[in-house]
């Protein structure tokens, strides 16, 4: 008898340690429970190098004055996909994240640790200093965003969205599947900008007075420009060259549509 009120008042003990819930509800398929939140502050100089290797989920990062790099991490957890009962005591628990920092360089990535981050998606956001290399951005699915930012970067992504506003400097952007939206302002003569689409539309908007060698294929598609490009237009394959053309543009949507944007200088 001792011995089975012992037990029951494990199961108890056990059971208010953790949350249970019933999912029964069909349209809960493709939602998420909410996770804890990962932050972390680090020295990083102007000019220092970031990389990010993550799952599935949103990545933005975002130029700032200051000569840290701050890190914020929120994981979910997507709702499993048949009905039953569930222990998700840890739900709340923050994603697991390594990071390595010297102040010259931050290098962080999602670890996944077995069977319970299944179906775990890590939303990032970073504030890094204005002047920075994003040396390899990778993600899975998800939305890249990039802002404020001078220097050079690499992003590389399975399927999703990715935006880059107010940007200056080299960029290879490789996409699978989805859109890529940029704007690079202020070419210098050794800068490249690289961007490849599997399945999905280019958007590149430049300054009227851009200097550069354009070379964009559209083979299922159309290349369309409010820049001067010399030739008609709207092609399947575009050479161009702007003003004396010494940085060079190379763009690929090998199943979408490019456009070439204006962007107009603030005074």
């Amino acid at each position: 008898m001792k011995r089975t009120i012992f037990a029951l008042f494990i199961a108890t003990v056990l059971l208010s340690s953790a949350c249970v819930i019933a999912v029964q509800d069909p349209d809960s398929r493709g939602k998420f429970w909410p996770k804890g939140t990962f932050r972390k502050n680090l020295d990083l100089k102007p000019g220092g190098a970031v990389s990010l290797e993550n799952g599935d989920g949103d990545i933005e990062i975002y130029g700032w004055k200051d000569d840290k790099i701050n890190i914020s991490a929120e994981g979910s957890q997507e709702a499993p996909r048949s009905a039953g009962i569930y222990f998700i005591g840890s739900r709340s628990s923050p994603p697991d994240v390594n990071i390595k920092g010297t102040g010259n360089s931050v290098r962080i990535r999602t670890r996944g640790n077995g069977y319970e981050n299944q179906g775990e998606v890590v939303h990032y956001f970073l504030q890094v200093p204005h002047s920075v290399n994003l040396d390899s951005i990778r993600n899975g699915r998800g939305r890249i965003t990039v802002s404020d930012i001078y220097g050079r970067a690499l992003l590389d992504a399975d399927e999703g969205e990715v935006k880059i506003n107010n940007y200056s400097g080299s960029l290879d952007v490789r996409l699978g599947s989805g859109s890529v939206e940029a704007e690079v302002l202020d070419f210098r003569p050794q800068d490249s900008v690289r961007i490849k689409v599997e399945s999905g539309d280019i958007i590149l908007r430049l300054e009227p007075d851009v200097a550069a060698q354009i070379i964009a294929e559209a083979p299922a598609g159309d290349i369309l420009s409010e820049l001067e490009l010399g030739q008609p237009l709207p092609a399947q394959k575009v050479s161009a060259k702007l003003g004396n053309g010494q940085a060079s543009i190379e763009l690929t949507a090998l199943r979408g549509d490019i456009r070439l944007r204006k962007v107009e200088k603030t005074p």
